[in-house]
């Protein structure tokens, strides 16, 4: 199993909020999903931003954070809003 710590866009903060919500490996990430994830960090009062959740997309897909396509982009923002308020 790979550790967060060693996904791409991934630091020493977001590593240390996902523990936090028990993420520690890719895998876990997987299994919550990204929207999933990023909304229970805002939840419980984290102070996330879109940033983390391009950079967790990114970190499953092998890319940079800041290279996520717009459409992605606009879809992920359009998954948590149903997430939050579906």
């Amino acid at each position: 199993m790979s550790s967060i710590n060693d996904l791409l866009n991934l630091g020493p903060k977001s590593t240390s909020w996902l523990a936090a919500i028990n993420i520690h490996t890719r895998q876990d990430l997987e299994a919550m999903g990204i929207v999933p994830a990023y909304c229970l960090l805002k939840a419980q009062g984290y102070p996330v931003s879109l940033n983390l959740l391009y950079a967790l997309y990114g970190a499953l897909h092998d890319m940079p954070w800041n290279h996520v396509p717009p459409e992605v982009k606009a879809s992920l923002q359009a998954e948590v809003e149903a997430f939050r308020f579906g």
